[in-house]
């Protein structure tokens, strides 16, 4: 909550530098021509964004790497997302961005020194960092980006999607592969985090022991979120799970909770007595994730959660405001239904169990009919 007050100074110091250097900054290609991904060897991806971002990017980069082999990809990151990031085998170099200005300056000159055949920004707005970052650390090579409008004219190549956009999130950042010739419709815009077999295996012997029987339909419910207003209220929560035990007898619901928060899991876990289970304690986020693979339905808040559970083709119950449609672009991809969206701009809270208990049902149906 402290460094909130900082955010106006921030963008204002931002505002500053740019004007100061605007003059130096240098124009994009007005011809840009499709590059060549057979000819091209290093690419470097910007996006140092948080745990969400991070997870609806990997279709881009196996998409990529699918249709050319050869390049070898590395990733700007954030401590946001490095979690889910740190052991994937997809880059060759990881970079983080930290906003320490002598960190961050050391690691623009070992982004330089990479001779990257190109730099794509994946942020999908005007941002004056990524804008920076891509001017320097691939000089004179094609700068590839997504969503911008004041700052498109510093790229080669921008996908505009800004205007009466109606696609998912994911759809509009594999149009990052259009530049590549890559035709991004035909790109599957399922990729899961990297999981390490030790980790698979964990999983799987951990929800196998939940199971009682191949019959039993194992329900995770995330508890936790960014920020309190997309939180649900724990009153209502308590319904929910009292409604799917109760309607579907052969349900298990394990409960997914940050490390910091497990208290408030376990208080809610002690409201029933049997069926219910909190997630192990202290697992790392893709020991989560690996879990959450092995679920056949999951409720969560709009959280990074919801992505890695489309990721992994998990149907999934997503909680969302209805702030700025916002749950348009980020609803449960792939899915026709799933998003639960609350009647105000604000929080979750006003959300009925009887709307998530609809939802949920609707998918259930549609998990047996596929079964």
């Amino acid at each position: 909550m402290g460094i909130e007050p900082l955010k106006p100074l921030e963008h204002k110091f931002k505002a500053f530098v740019f004007a100061v250097v605007k003059l130096f900054l240098k124009e994009g290609q007005k011809d840009f021509k499709i590059i060549d991904g057979k000819k091209i060897n290093k690419v470097l991806f910007l996006r140092p964004e948080k745990i969400g971002d991070m997870v609806i990017s990997f279709p881009v980069f196996d998409g990529m790497k699918n249709k050319f082999p050869q390049i070898k990809i590395s990733l700007l990151g954030s401590p946001k997302n490095y979690a889910i990031i740190k052991n994937d085998k997809r880059f060759e170099k990881l970079y983080m961005y930290t906003k320490n200005p002598f960190k961050d300056f050391m690691t623009i000159l070992k982004m330089r020194r990479g001779n990257y055949d190109c730099v794509i920004d994946m942020i999908g707005d005007d941002s004056v960092t990524a804008l920076f970052i891509s001017q320097l650390t691939a000089k004179g090579k094609p700068r590839i980006g997504i969503g911008k409008t004041k700052f498109k004219e510093y790229y080669d190549y921008n996908y505009a999607y800004r205007t009466d956009n109606k696609n998912h999130v994911i759809e509009n950042t594999l149009k990052l592969l259009d530049a590549f010739g890559i035709d991004s419709s035909k790109i599957s815009g399922y990729a899961e985090p990297y999981l390490t077999d030790q980790e698979l295996a964990f999983a799987k012997k951990y929800t196998d022991s939940v199971r009682v029987n191949t019959n039993t339909m194992l329900v995770g419910f995330n508890i936790s979120a960014g920020h309190h207003s997309r939180v649900y209220p724990e009153n209502k929560t308590i319904k929910v799970i009292n409604r799917i035990l109760t309607e579907h007898s052969e349900s298990k619901i394990i409960i997914i909770v940050t490390p910091n928060e497990r208290k408030r899991a376990e208080a809610l876990q002690a409201q029933f007595e049997e069926r219910v289970e909190v997630v192990p304690d202290k697992l790392s986020l893709t020991k989560v994730s690996a879990v959450i693979k092995y679920l056949d339905i999951l409720i969560s808040p709009d959280t990074s959660i919801v992505h890695i559970g489309r990721a992994c083709q998990v149907p999934v119950v997503g909680l969302y405001t209805q702030f700025m449609k916002n749950f348009t672009l980020w609803r449960p991809y792939g899915q026709e239904n799933g998003a639960v969206v609350s009647h105000n701009d604000g929080n979750v809270f006003d959300i009925e169990v009887d709307e998530i208990i609809e939802t949920f049902n609707k998918l259930v149906s549609l998990r047996k009919t596929n079964v």
